[in-house]
């Protein structure tokens, strides 16, 4: 492979958080942990062993669970070949394609390195500046994280590396002005240490040639699915797109609430290119690789009157598809668009409900509180009204509930509110996304926590601070839990796991397959509406979507909450971390089938020495 290339790299997460506490740790020790190597012996020679990082140690994500692929990155990416349309733009990850496998395959080093993070993987974007800027390779970090906690960079990134001139980092949106400045400035060698972007979506950002694609994803969670699962593992892909970017509103619990208003501003992009970008996925023909999607935006309502335009566009089109969005539960009221949208290739929702305790709701300030209050029903009975309205016109639902609020409750492993909403769940036939109460960073929760010492783990400029950040996963908490709980983590980590299990179990999977079905038989979209063939995949879709979300949802508990490696997981750490005498006796039962030899734990030294 000849010429000037760029890699995009979007890190994965590691188990780290088990090495809170430890004295006198720093960033080039958290390299050598997750590289497996002496850190004191990293130098220009060898640094792309040091970016080989130790798989045994990750900490699995949901989203590589579904298989879901990185929008972001992928844009960033096609911004990049718009601003330097000579050089290829090659991305990477810690697994299908490595940083230190484009290299070697290259013979040559990149012109830069740009890293994409969440707060969850922030540590390893880290890990990877350091290695990298001992080869005297110059990255770029953006994403959230960046953008929230702007000195982040300074404080576990330049502070550890000998060329600091040569990491930057872009705040706020990676729009098409911030990276042609940045490969300008590649260019004549003058990086500038900050840039600041400010439109999250542009048109035209995407199909380059010049972006060599990772290799499709693998789902192994799917090929359990009985008599069809390795079909489907190989046939199907869930295809992430954008159609518009920001949020108007300011949550006390969102990550952007921390950025200035022009920096967060909603942006939604022209019908046209949007559905075009869909079509360019089925220029060669229509597979179940091609027409099943994820829309992106928080809430897809924010797009108003150009949602329906890029509504009417798809039904008009010739596009098959199914997808499926964040949508708030008020869209129950208006069945104009409900129609609209089921007639465009809408399948399914994923809909915050949170609780179905009002006070919790008015806690996190949920904006359906007031109607919920107006109706003089119960948050359950408000929900299950409005989830019925939705499901009649063929969607399924992904129901968002979050663990550990004030007014949760717990009496005993079988009496909790994990048990509420597992129950809940089953009854309306919905699929559940369980997690857990967690300050993000640049949260208003999260300033608010650090101010008052709500934290769990460590201060904000810290090492337990950098090391608790996989916890952003919202599958652990990384704040003080409420009095309800017994002031236990433990305890929250088991009513999530306790309400996703029993959802996802055989009957209830099968319950919700024939119920969501047949729904989407019902009510069709537009192309099911005159293709009987495509009517049977409108009701596959809802059909085999409980199948693929028990299945990934069961490995991905298994993944994270159990020890495997020689490391302790989720569940047992936080075991051995629980001060509460009644919480351990009660949960010893329940932890002893997640411990495992921790030899391997206590033999290895990663400590740098130098």
């Amino acid at each position: 492979m000849q010429g000037k290339y760029y890699i995009i790299y979007n890190p994965l997460i590691y188990n780290i958080v088990d090495l809170v506490g430890t004295r006198d740790f720093t960033p080039a020790d958290l390299l050598g942990y997750i590289s497996s190597r002496d850190a004191s012996k990293l130098n220009s020679k060898n640094y792309l062993g040091y970016l080989r990082f130790d798989l045994r140690k990750e900490r699995r994500d949901l989203m590589h669970e579904f298989g879901w692929e990185s929008y972001t990155a992928y844009y960033i990416a096609n911004q990049i070949s718009r601003a330097d349309p000579g050089a290829r733009v090659l991305m990477a990850d810690d697994s299908r394609k490595t940083i230190p496998d484009i290299i070697s395959e290259t013979n040559r080093k990149p012109a830069a390195v740009f890293i994409t993070c969440m707060s969850s993987n922030f540590p390893t974007a880290v890990c990877a500046a350091i290695a990298l800027n001992y080869a005297k390779i110059p990255v770029i970090i953006g994403g959230i994280h960046v953008s929230t906690s702007k000195d982040d960079i300074d404080t576990y990134v330049r502070k550890y590396i000998l060329h600091p001139d040569i990491v930057s980092q872009v705040i706020g949106a990676g729009d098409s002005e911030v990276i042609k400045e940045v490969i300008e400035d590649l260019s004549e060698k003058n990086l500038k240490k900050n840039y600041e972007g400010k439109k999250y979506l542009e048109n035209n950002v995407w199909g380059s040639k010049n972006v060599v694609l990772l290799p499709d994803m693998d789902t192994p969670s799917i090929k359990n699915i009985p008599v069809i699962g390795r079909w489907l593992n190989k046939c199907c892909k869930t295809n992430v797109i954008a159609p518009h970017l920001g949020c108007p509103y300011n949550c006390n619990f969102c990550s952007l609430g921390s950025l200035p208003k022009s920096a967060r501003s909603f942006v939604i992009r022209g019908p046209e290119d949007f559905v075009n970008e869909l079509k360019s996925h089925q220029e060669n023909g229509v597979s179940l690789k091609n027409r099943h999607f994820l829309f992106l935006p928080d809430n897809l309502l924010f797009g108003g009157k150009k949602l329906e335009e890029i509504a009417d566009r798809m039904i008009n089109s010739s596009l098959k598809i199914n997808y499926f969005a964040q949508v708030s539960v008020e869209i129950a009221y208006n069945e104009k668009l409900l129609n609209k949208l089921r007639l465009s290739g809408a399948s399914g929702f994923m809909i915050g409900l949170e609780s179905l305790d009002i006070r919790n709701l008015e806690f996190i300030n949920k904006n359906v509180t007031k109607a919920i209050k107006r109706s003089g029903k119960t948050a359950s009975e408000y929900y299950s009204a409005l989830l019925k309205k939705i499901q009649i016109h063929g969607f399924w639902v992904f129901g968002s509930f979050i663990f550990g609020l004030p007014y949760d409750y717990f009496n005993s492993l079988h009496d909790h509110s994990g048990r509420e909403v597992a129950d809940f769940c089953i009854k309306n036939n919905i699929c559940l996304q369980a997690t857990s109460f967690v300050d993000l960073p640049g949260s208003k929760n999260f300033a608010e926590s650090q101010a008052n010492g709500n934290y769990l783990y460590g201060k904000k400029g810290t090492m337990d601070y950098l090391l608790s950040l996989p916890t952003t996963d919202f599958t652990e908490s990384n704040r003080k839990v409420p009095m309800s709980l017994k002031e236990s983590p433990l305890l929250v980590s088991y009513m999530l796991d306790y309400a996703s299990l029993n959802v996802y179990a055989n009957l209830p999977v099968f319950k919700n397959a024939f119920y969501n079905s047949i729904n989407a038989w019902k009510s069709p979209t537009n192309k099911g509406y005159s293709s009987v063939r495509e009517r049977l995949f409108d009701a596959f879709s809802a059909w085999w979507v409980q199948f693929a979300v028990s299945k990934i949802h069961s490995r991905h508990h298994k993944l994270l909450f159990g020890s495997r490696n020689g490391y302790r997981g989720l569940i047992e750490r936080l075991y051995d971390w629980e001060k509460n005498p009644e919480v351990r006796e009660i949960f010893w039962d329940y932890v002893e089938k997640y411990r495992c030899d921790l030899s391997a734990i206590l033999s290895e030294n990663y400590h740098y020495q130098g």
